[in-house]
């Protein structure tokens, strides 16, 4: 039945982390009145749900609310050091894995495929110019009209009440420290709401004739902890709080009816955040250490899971020298011999040869066999993702070769789940295939609802056969979201009885996200008003180690990101603008601040050597195409920084006061613009010098009043 699938599609949306696998066989849905209920959920390991309930009122949909709680949802997370190897499930998670990279790798090669053939017709008839996005710009944009199923969904979203309480994840680790002793435990709490509401923001049921949706959203003592030496789950122990319970509420208002109106945004949401608390303990930093150099160590560990015996060290040195010793031999020696052997080269080849030939037919039959799927399925589990794309590579271009026509492929996973009847409420969907246009309302209506019945459900969700096809305007703001944060602290100490010995504070940050989904644009508006920093209490003051000093009219840090900004040629756009601040160095707060970070373990060089040396050979390997078709496809991004002047002040004494002589460097002005470098087609490039001077960005930099002053004790210093 169509509506248990839409509702198995999105329960799975949801409940995807938490359940094995929901499917429409797994609801028992009344139609005309019941609630769903589900059954014989096969929940994932340590994760527990204690209630789901969900009524979805399909005959009244326009005068009931839609009712989903959750009551308690627990997730406990362990190390894999710490589980019993399973061979069965370690396979499954490697073979999802793979098949997350190649679908992954398609996907790119897909995108690659798609903006190469689009540069060559572009090239064929155009001249290109330097400013990548302006043809872009001009690209017509695919109409849209909203389906059957999308209206639906957001009439059930109009009057939807969801409420989840005890959220409780939890992360317990007693193999990440070196101390057998010493254990820690990390977990984030809360619990959320979300209400139906009329524009005065009270809880209310909107009516047929509603056209505008209110939603309040809340979030409840969020609080994370993390907790040293402590006892597992089993045991019970008291929390050492990292974030201070947080509340936060969320306006959003929803406009169903805005793309035709193009007078008020589609979805406009306000996030405020009264107060966010963190308190950082070193035995907490310690423990981050421990943590980030245990799962470096898992990571490597990872091939030899499969031989580490199941017992402690202490009295079976036996079964731990031999563990050893085979994964030295199985993983190392004897692997490396099987894969040089003749038989092993010989088997290799008929794989991919098989596996080719196999999804050739994949590549020109809309539907396999069970049987061809079975091979395509065993062979991709033997090969290796760079085989594995090798062969698909080949038999692609040996099937083009060969005249036959190659199926289009079907959209991408990401795509299906940012798509999708209820992803296409948030954004603009890609232009559908001709078989779902010619049926935006699924057949199986006609069997469910009688003509009448089928006309009131058309009517309250506002759907219609022959409604318009829309055309968003380039300038037409469709999406909004603005979040402020009244005030926010990070308090650092040795530990959690002792007095603080760095606290960063910053007051009224604001944040705004708009969208214009014709231009493919997205505007980022951040707002900084006031920053703080105190540090280590001595004689009785706690000294002041960075204030805002500036215009209290301005805002102290402002910055604008535009990516295809309207009001310019540039395929982004960067502003940056600060008021004063002052900087006051106190001798005791940095020494304390250099010993909470220093550790007894030394810094692993070796990986991060290795990577940069790549990286560099990776660069010194470019040859001139490559620069040229870097210039030719880079974003232009037009930069501007503007910075006021602050200071910094050093005292003679290591400790700021009024009589003590001071050392006091003025920073100055520093401004930075880009510079436009006019057209870079690279038929006018005439020597490779000219190329590698176009491959890189121009910025005109300015630094004026820079001042380096003495003041003695006493004397004022301007």
């Amino acid at each position: 039945m169509v509506l248990e699938s839409v509702v198995a599609d999105l329960l799975n949306r949801f409940l995807g982390d938490y359940v094995e696998n929901l499917n429409k066989s797994q609801l028992k849905l009344g139609i005309w009145g019941g609630d769903v209920a589900l059954d014989n959920l096969q929940i994932k390991e340590n994760a527990l749900v204690n209630k789901l309930t969900l009524k979805i009122p399909w005959k009244n949909l326009y005068g009931e609310a839609v009712v989903a709680t959750l009551e308690g949802l627990y997730l406990l997370i362990v190390p894999g050091a710490s589980v019993v190897y399973d061979a069965e499930k370690e396979e499954k998670y490697l073979q999802d894995s793979k098949q997350k990279e190649l679908a992954r790798i398609e996907e790119a090669l897909q995108k690659a495929a798609e903006k190469g053939r689009k540069r060559k017709k572009y090239k064929k008839h155009f001249k290109r110019p330097f400013r990548g996005r302006e043809h872009s710009k001009a690209k017509p944009k695919e109409e849209k009209k909203d389906t059957f199923l999308e209206k639906l969904a957001t009439q059930v979203i109009k009057n939807v009440q969801v409420k989840i309480t005890g959220i409780h994840i939890k992360y317990e680790d007693d193999v990440s420290s070196w101390d057998i002793l010493s254990s820690f435990k990390i977990g984030l709490q809360c619990s959320c709401d979300s209400l139906t509401t009329n524009e005065n923001w009270t809880p209310s049921i909107l009516n047929e004739a509603a056209k505008i949706i209110y939603k309040l959203l809340c979030l409840d003592s969020l609080s994370a902890y993390w907790n040293i030496n402590s006892k597992m789950y089993y045991h019970g122990s008291r929390e050492q709080i990292l974030v201070i319970p947080v509340s936060a509420s969320a306006r959003l208002y929803i406009n169903p009816y805005a793309e035709a109106e193009l007078k008020t945004p589609k979805i406009d949401c306000n996030v405020e955040v009264q107060r966010i608390v963190i308190e950082f303990t070193k035995p907490q930093y310690l423990s981050m250490i421990d943590l980030l150099e245990s799962i470096d160590y898992m990571v490597r560990n990872a091939p030899y899971r499969r031989f580490r015996p199941n017992v402690s060290l202490h009295k079976n040195a036996r079964e731990w020298w031999k563990y050893a010793g085979n994964s030295v031999l199985e993983v190392h020696i004897r692997r490396h011999t099987r894969m040089w052997s003749w038989s092993h080269i010989k088997q290799h080849r008929q794989l991919l040869k098989s596996y080719k030939n196999v999804y050739k037919n994949k590549l020109t039959q809309s539907k396999l066999s069970e049987e061809t799927q079975r091979q395509i399925q065993e062979l991709e589990r033997k090969l290796d993702v760079f085989n594995t794309i090798l062969a698909r590579q080949q038999a692609q271009v040996e099937t083009i070769r060969s005249g036959q026509k190659l199926l289009k492929k079907k959209s991408t996973e990401a795509e299906k789940k940012s798509g999708g009847w209820f992803g296409g409420f948030w954004r603009k969907r890609e232009s559908r295939t001709k078989e779902d246009d010619e049926s935006p309302v699924p057949e199986s209506i006609d069997e469910l609802m009688t003509p009448e019945e089928k006309a009131k459900l058309f009517t309250a969700i506002g759907y219609s056969d022959s409604s318009h096809n829309l055309s968003l305007p380039k300038q037409y703001v469709a999406h909004v979201v603005t979040l402020k944060l009244l005030s926010a602290s990070l308090t650092i100490k040795e530990d959690k009885n002792v007095a603080e010995t760095l606290k960063v504070q910053i007051i009224d940050l604001s944040t705004k996200i708009s969208q214009r989904p014709g231009a493919q644009a997205i505007k980022v508006e951040a707002k900084l008003e006031n920053w703080y920093v105190t540090g280590l209490r001595q004689e009785n003051i706690v000294p002041s180690l960075v204030a805002s000093i500036g215009d209290s009219k301005s805002s102290l840090l402002k910055i604008e990101f535009d990516v295809n900004p309207e009001d310019s040629t540039a395929d982004q756009s960067l502003t940056i603008e600060s008021q004063p601040v002052e900087v006051k160095y106190d001798a005791r707060t940095i020494n304390a601040m250099v010993e909470f970070f220093q550790t007894s373990k030394g810094m692993d060089l070796e990986r991060l050597t290795t990577a940069t040396l790549m990286k560099l050979e990776e660069i010194k390997e470019r040859t001139a195409t490559g620069l040229v078709h870097i210039i030719e496809m880079r974003k232009v991004l037009d930069l501007k920084i503007n910075l006021k002047p602050s200071y910094l002040v050093v005292p003679q004494t290591g400790f700021y006061h009024e009589n003590s002589d001071l050392l006091i460097l003025d920073f100055g002005t520093f401004q930075l613009n880009s510079i436009n470098q006019g057209s870079s087609e690279a038929s006018n490039f005439s020597s490779l010098e000219e190329i590698m001077d176009k491959a890189y960005d121009k910025f005109d930099v300015k630094i004026q009043n820079v001042q380096l002053l003495f003041g003695r004790a006493g004397n004022k210093t301007t």
